[in-house]
């Protein structure tokens, strides 16, 4: 076993402990103001910083440097929001400050090994957590989901780079899966004996996270690049070993983590209780969340009672209540809003209202009655004084689409590619 001391024998060079004092503060602040709802429950004690945060970020962006922005707008669905980079920049100044008074207040010391574990301890712990949330809510496959109608009616060249991201990730549910339990590998960061394999694990994935994040646009690129940099960080002490063992093919040893030295044995017993509280705490929290998100999903992607994509019949006859021009039609979520392909095939969305007992909807600030046949199509009627107009929309399957329609295949004697 590997066990630190306070008073190490190790000497640091003046640069390493520079570097050290520097990569501690700027650390350990980002985690704690980005820790992105990773470490268990930090969310309530963090709101005190959250708050100043969010009233010195705005004043430094606009005295100090001149760059104006949405102030209302701080960390939401995207990470890379003006508030999130300029955050930065404080954090920076602050560790580079306090790497200098820190240099000078203690010139005497000879190492920080002991901090090193603490901060190591800290990257792995957020590293683990985050992926292991990223992972599991793509194991359940509530984060990139399964095409939507709409999506499947939707042109390549209407999809912005992240929607295509997302949708190509999210048809493959085996897929998600896949990257999911490699995430979840991450969780090997947890343990000491383990950790060299952890890191190298989420460097790979860290770099294929960034890849997507950075390729396609996705807001989450200062995160996910910081989790490809902490990796690299815990690997730093291994790196000559790492060399030694996959360029030159001698053998090493890989030793874990030194760890501190408590004299007593009440400390080791906190230490194991305290890790054994946080993990407990984090799966409770991982499990609440994961029935938080899909109880979300469920409420707001529900099921439209009309649910389908339907063709709207073309006749001889001038409608007055639909437009001639409309083609296509989709039901999707349980909202006030459908989607329209017209002539063009150009999108656009109407509100709708749909009165599932009187049998009535609300389109184009028209009502109708509508009926649904066995085989699937609705016909909408609407009364005027002089006449009765019926509109028949023609329910589309969407499997016929070639996207939904095309399964896993073991034998192709040619490419199948469209």
């Amino acid at each position: 076993m590997h066990i630190l001391s306070e008073n190490s024998p190790e000497i640091w060079s003046a640069f390493r402990k520079l570097a050290f004092r520097f990569s501690f503060v700027f650390i350990f602040s980002f985690i704690l103001v980005f820790n992105n709802g990773t470490y268990p429950l930090y969310g309530y004690i963090s709101m005190p910083l959250t708050r100043l945060m969010q009233r010195f970020v705005p004043w430094f962006s606009e005295n100090i440097l001149c760059y104006s922005y949405d102030h209302s707008i701080f960390i939401n669905g995207s990470g890379d929001t003006s508030y999130a980079w300029v955050s930065l920049l404080p954090l920076f100044l602050i560790a580079l400050i306090s790497a200098v008074i820190w240099s000078i207040l203690d010139r005497k010391r000879t190492n920080y090994t002991f901090l090193l574990y603490w901060l190591t301890t800290a990257i792995r712990y957020y590293v683990a957590f985050m992926l292991i949330n990223y992972g599991m809510i793509k194991i359940f496959h509530m984060q990139m989901q399964p095409p939507r109608l709409t999506q499947l009616l939707q042109p390549l060249g209407e999809y912005s780079p992240m929607g295509l991201a997302w949708t190509y990730i999210g048809y493959s549910k085996g897929y998600n899966l896949l990257i999911g339990l490699v995430e979840i590998l991450s969780g090997l960061l947890l343990f000491r004996k383990t950790m060299v394999l952890g890191a190298l694990i989420t460097v790979a994935t860290s770099i294929n996270i960034m890849a997507v994040n950075y390729f396609y646009d996705v807001p989450v690129k200062m995160v996910s690049t910081a989790l490809l940099l902490f990796s690299i960080f815990l690997l730093l002490p291994y790196l000559n070993s790492l060399f030694t063992f996959f360029i030159t093919g001698r053998l090493v040893q890989l030793p874990p983590p030194p760890q501190p030295l408590f004299n007593r044995n009440w400390k080791r017993k906190s230490l194991f209780i305290a890790k054994l509280i946080l993990l407990i705490i984090f799966s409770i929290q991982e499990i609440m969340s994961l029935f938080n998100t899909q109880k979300l999903i469920a409420e707001y992607q529900k099921k439209s009672p009309l649910y389908g994509i339907y063709r709207i019949e073309q006749t001889q006859k001038q409608h007055k209540s639909i437009p001639q021009n409309w083609r296509l039609i989709v039901f999707e979520f349980d909202s006030y809003k459908v989607l329209i392909r017209n002539t063009d095939y150009s999108p656009q969305t109407e509100s709708v209202v749909i009165d599932t007992a009187g049998k009535k909807i609300t389109l184009n600030n028209y009502e109708f009655y509508y009926r649904i046949n066995p085989d699937g199509n609705i016909f909408l009627t609407k009364t005027f004084d002089d006449h009765t107009e019926e509109i028949k929309l023609v329910k589309q399957d969407p499997q016929a689409f070639e996207l939904m329609r095309r399964k896993f295949n073991w034998i192709q004697e040619y490419p199948y590619s469209r």
